[in-house]
């Protein structure tokens, strides 16, 4: 596994999460969610997707990930940020996601899609994103999906780059 993220810039500025903190950040799907579980501040514990069908398989399936890996902080995505995009459900989901942690005493942090990308890709597309996360934990290097086109729906690999985005943002951010 790869330790050292070298791009990653202290800011004094902003608190910082305890060194070995774990983060895991959760992207909903249409088919359930993805994950990635990071210890700050740029080791990559796990990754993956679950499927879950039914009222409340999504909330089910992320206890079981808070129970497993205790993490400090949860990182989910800001639905009141501009340019959020969520039907319904996931938004439920995601508020069901936030209360059962919050029960649980885990931190919760929200950041944007828009944050993410600026973060490591200004100006760019979500590929670039991926690309640069990619190079950053090469243990990923050979799930990163190939750059879309127009015509093409995402490919399902891409919520796990989305997921890991958003516990690395979160994590630069807090720095």
């Amino acid at each position: 596994m790869h330790r050292s993220a070298p791009w990653l810039i202290i800011s004094p500025k902003m608190p910082t999460f305890p060194r070995n903190s774990i983060v895991l950040a959760i992207d909903p799907t249409s088919r359930g969610f993805a994950f990635a579980v990071l210890e700050a501040p740029a080791f990559l514990v796990d990754w993956g997707s679950k499927s879950a069908r039914g009222s409340g398989g999504v909330v089910r399936k992320v206890d079981a990930l808070l129970s497993r890996y205790q993490p400090d902080v949860l990182v989910l995505e800001d639905l009141a940020a501009k340019g959020a995009r969520r039907r319904k459900r996931a938004r439920r989901e995601v508020g069901s996601i936030e209360r059962r942690a919050l029960k649980r005493g885990v931190r919760v942090e929200k950041i944007s899609r828009l944050a993410v990308r600026d973060t490591f890709a200004p100006e760019k597309s979500k590929y670039e994103v991926a690309v640069r996360l990619a190079e950053t934990f090469p243990v990923l290097a050979n799930r990163l999906p190939r750059k879309r086109n127009t015509w093409r729906p995402e490919e399902a690999r891409m919520s796990v780059f989305d997921a890991l985005g958003s516990a690395a943002a979160a994590v630069e951010r807090a720095r």
